[in-house]
């Protein structure tokens, strides 16, 4: 499983990125047990960012909902 660190991390990456490239921050992000879902609402995307391959973690499975993910309303500018 990745760690809370991990998701942080690639939480903030993925922001500077999208800010260097002039494009909007996510509406909102959830954290789940080997990745994080950046969700846009307007475009109605979302883009998954696997930090672990879910190999490395047994008998879990996460679909979105799972008793794990973490969401969090993103920041506006």
């Amino acid at each position: 499983m990745a760690t809370l660190a991990q998701k942080i991390e690639a939480e903030k990456r993925m922001r500077d990125l999208l800010e260097q490239g002039g494009l909007p921050q996510p509406d909102h992000v959830e954290y789940g047990f080997t990745c994080i879902r950046l969700f846009f609402e307007d475009t109605k995307t979302v883009v998954v960012i696997d930090i672990d391959d879910p190999e490395e973690v047994e008998g879990a499975v996460d679909a979105g909902g799972g008793v794990d993910a973490r969401r969090r309303r993103s920041r506006r500018r």
